[in-house]
C-alpha cells in the first residue's frame, strides 16, 4: 500500500486550519445552545416556575447521564488517533463500541422515568417549579439513549475533522426543535404541555438528527473506506475505550454534579434567584459556544498529530487554537460588562413589574461571569488537549479535588451559614481560576505529548 497516497489527514496546524475544524463545531454548539436559549425564552413567556424547572430539571439530567455521555463522547479521541495513524479499517467498528455503549447508558438512565419525582422533591424548591421539574426531566430521561447516540454517530465526523456534517446536521436538528417546542409548550396544533413540551420537542428533535447521521454512517463509501458494516463487540477496543473514557464520563460527572449542586443551592434563594441563575446560563451558553468548539478542536487536532506521532503538530495546534480562544473571550468579557441591557433584553416580560428584580441579580450575575470568562477559555482549552492525548486519569483527578473541596464543600458550608447568594458565584471564580493553573502547568510539564489511547500497529 502506498501510504501517502492513502493518507487520510493533510496538516498544517495553522490558523487557517484550527479555524476550518472550529468553526463548523462552534456553529453546531451554538445551534445546541440557540435551542437551550430559545426553549428558555420561551418558558420564561409561558411562566416563571416553568423557565426555573427547565434549568435545574435539565442540568440534573445531565449531570446524571455525563457519566455515560463522557463515554460514550471520548470516541472521537479514539477515531482521531486512528485517522492520525492512518488505521482506516478501525475507525467503523471504533464508533459501533461508542453505539453500543449508548445503548446500554440509555437504557439504564431510562429508569429516572420512575424515581425523577421523589428525587426532586429533596430539593426543596418551590412547589410549582419542583412539578414542572419532575415532568421535564422525566422525558429527557426516557430520551437519553437519543443524546448518546447522537454522541456517538457524531464522533465518525468530528474526529475525522469533517465538522461540516456535524454542522448540517445539528442545523437540522435546531430547525425541527424550534417549531417543535413552540407548538408543545403553548399548545399550538398540539396539546400544550408547558415545560414537558420543551423537553420532548428536543427528544424528537434529536431523534430526527440520529437517524441521518446512521443512514450516512452506513453509506456504501463509508462501509467501503472505514468497515462501517463491522457491526459486532471487539472486547479488546471496548475496554480501552472504557479505561479512557471512564476517567473522562467521572469528570464530567464531577464537574456537573458541583455545578448542580450550585445551581440547587441558588434554587433555595427564591424563584427570582433561581430565574436570574437560569437566564444568566442560558446567556452563559451561547458565550462559551465558540470556546467550546475551538476545545473541541484543539482536541480533535492533538488525537489526530499524536496518531501521526507528530507532536510539534500538536503544539503548533495547540498553540493557535488558544489565541483565538483569548481574542474571543475579551471581546465577550467587554459584551458583558459594557452592554447587559442589550443581552438581557429579550429575556424581559413587557409589563411584569415582578421582573424587576430579577433583571437586576441577572446584571450582578454578568459582571460574575465576565470576571472568570477568560480563565474558564483556558481551563476548556487545555483540560481538552490533555483529554485528547489521553491524560483523563489526570483530568479526573483534578476535578474530583478541585471541584468538591475546593467549590461543593464550600458552597454548601456558605449556604447552611446563610451567606447570600453572590458569595456562591464567587466560590465559582475562585474553582474555575484553580482549575486554569492547574490544567495549564500540566500541559506545560509535556507528559501528554508521550500518551496515546489507541493500541500499537
Amino acid at each position: 500500500m502506498n501510504l501517502k497516497s492513502n493518507t487520510e489527514l493533510n496538516r498544517s496546524g495553522s490558523f487557517r486550519e484550527v479555524l476550518t475544524v472550529a468553526l463548523p463545531l462552534i456553529l453546531s454548539s451554538s445551534c445546541h445552545a440557540i435551542n437551550m436559549f430559545v426553549d428558555r425564552l420561551m418558558l420564561t413567556r409561558y411562566s416563571p416556575e416553568a423557565s426555573a424547572a427547565s434549568f435545574t430539571g435539565g442540568l440534573t439530567h445531565f449531570t446524571i447521564s455525563c457519566l455515560f455521555f463522557g463515554t460514550v463522547a471520548y470516541t472521537g479521541t479514539f477515531v482521531a488517533q486512528y485517522a492520525g495513524a492512518n488505521r482506516l479499517h478501525r475507525i467503523g467498528i471504533t464508533v459501533w463500541q461508542g453505539i453500543f455503549l449508548s445503548l446500554a447508558g440509555g437504557l439504564l438512565l431510562s429508569t429516572g422515568i420512575w424515581w425523577g419525582p421523589r428525587l426532586f422533591s429533596l430539593f426543596n424548591h418551590d412547589p410549582g417549579v419542583t412539578i414542572q421539574e419532575s415532568i421535564y426531566f422525566q422525558v429527557l430521561s426516557g430520551g437519553t439513549v437519543v443524546f448518546l447516540l447522537n454522541a456517538a454517530l457524531s464522533s465518525f465526523w468530528s474526529g475525522r475533522g469533517r465538522t461540516v456534517v456535524v454542522l448540517v446536521i445539528s442545523v437540522v436538528i435546531t430547525l425541527f426543535n424550534l417549531p417543535l417546542n413552540y407548538m408543545l409548550i403553548f399548545g399550538r396544533y398540539a396539546p400544550e404541555m408547558g415545560a414537558a413540551g420543551a423537553a420532548l420537542g428536543t427528544v424528537l428533535a434529536e431523534l430526527i438528527g440520529v437517524l441521518i447521521y446512521f443512514v450516512m454512517f452506513m453509506r456504501r463509501t463509508a462501509r467501503k473506506r472505514y468497515f462501517t458494516w463491522s457491526c459486532r463487540l471487539d472486547w479488546g477496543l471496548l475496554r480501552r475505550m472504557l479505561r479512557f473514557g471512564l476517567p473522562n464520563g467521572v469528570q464530567l460527572a464531577l464537574d456537573l454534579v458541583a455545578f448542580n449542586l450550585f445551581s440547587i443551592l441558588l434554587g433555595c434563594y427564591g424563584v427570582t434567584v433561581h430565574e436570574a441563575s437560569s437566564i444568566t446560563f442560558g446567556i452563559n451558553n451561547i458565550a462559551f459556544c465558540p470556546i467550546m468548539g475551538i476545545g473541541q478542536t484543539a482536541a480533535i487536532l492533538v488525537g489526530q498529530s499524536l496518531g501521526a506521532n507528530d507532536v510539534p503538530l500538536a503544539r503548533k495546534s495547540v498553540r493557535n487554537a488558544y489565541i483565538l480562544v483569548l481574542i474571543y473571550s475579551v471581546l465577550m468579557i467587554i459584551l458583558f460588562s459594557g452592554l447587559q441591557e442589550l443581552v438581557l433584553s429579550p429575556f424581559v416580560r413587557p409589563g411584569d413589574a415582578g421582573q424587576v428584580e430579577t433583571m437586576r441579580i441577572s446584571r450582578i450575575m454578568l459582571h460574575f461571569l465576565s470576571a472568570y470568562l477568560l480563565f474558564d477559555g483556558t481551563n476548556i482549552t487545555f483540560s481538552n488537549v490533555l483529554r485528547g492525548a489521553g491524560d483523563t486519569k489526570f483530568t479526573m483527578w483534578t476535578l474530583a479535588v478541585v471541584g468538591i473541596v475546593f467549590f461543593g464543600i464550600p458552597c454548601l458550608v456558605m449556604f447552611f451559614l446563610k451567606f447570600p447568594w453572590w458569595v456562591l458565584w464567587s466560590l465559582l471564580c475562585w474553582e474555575i481560576l484553580l482549575l486554569c493553573v492547574v490544567y495549564s502547568l500540566r500541559y506545560r510539564q509535556g507528559k501528554w505529548a508521550n500518551m496515546r489511547v489507541i493500541e500499537n500497529n
